[in-house]
């Protein structure tokens, strides 16, 4: 293993304290979730899924170690472009579809492993396009609405007052075709719940910017809602 004086802390997007890249490998702490997370990205891999970093063990010093992926990781939010919100979306169903085919329906009531934080900030990006998805550390079972209900809140930018309802709503659809998801008052009632959830952590970890964002995009979603269904 390459030396510590050979860490690289990693600094953009939403990173969890404490990862680092040597070299062509990514150093995280190890948690409870890792003996969830780790056969997951195994299978994925397995399956030709280059969009997830490779399980590579654990450093001398018990940290998981994963394949490091190039390119660039937004630090915020931002526009995306049509043809960039196909491609993740995209991206989010050949995930869920392989995580499904690992749960093998062992889990009842789950439909697909949810990676719980599929932002924009917890992707790869290269020449502009999202290549592949990062930081599992919240993957869990669940259903294909409640990831997307925060992913489309996400790539979007739900709440931005920079940005029309009327046109949010025609990307959302766009979105959600790309992905094959044709229940979009299911995803909707999702986002709606992930931004409650987001508001109420901010106000118990005292981050008033983070509850007072999350109750601004949840008021802009009840409000636009129709619109959002409909456009």
């Amino acid at each position: 293993m390459p030396d510590q004086l050979d860490e690289i802390p990693l600094r953009g997007g939403r990173v969890t304290p404490g990862i680092v890249r040597v070299g062509d490998t990514v150093r995280r702490p190890h948690s409870p979730n890792s003996a969830f997370v780790t056969p997951l990205l195994q299978h994925l891999a397995d399956r030709g899924f280059e969009g997830a970093p490779v399980p590579l063990g654990r450093d001398e010093l018990g940290r998981d170690v994963l394949s490091f992926i190039n390119g660039d990781v937004p630090a915020e939010l931002g526009f995306h472009e049509d043809a960039t919100l196909s491609k993740a979306a995209r991206l989010i169903r050949r995930f869920h579809d392989l995580g499904a085919e690992w749960l093998g329906g062992s889990t009842a009531g789950d439909e697909v492993v949810c990676h719980n934080d599929l932002s924009p900030c917890n992707a790869v990006f290269r020449s502009d396009e999202p290549v592949a998805l990062i930081d599992f550390d919240a993957a869990a079972p669940g259903s294909r609405a409640s990831d997307l209900g925060y992913a489309a809140w996400l790539w979007l930018d739900i709440g931005s007052p920079d940005i029309e309802a009327a046109d949010q709503g025609r990307r959302l659809g766009l979105f959600l075709d790309a992905y094959g998801m044709a229940d979009r008052d299911a995803v909707l009632a999702q986002m709606r719940r992930r931004q409650t959830l987001l508001a109420e952590e901010g106000l118990r970890r005292g981050d008033r910017a983070m509850a007072e964002w999350a109750s601004a995009c949840l008021r802009w979603t009840e409000v636009n809602a129709t619109t959002l269904v409909r456009a």
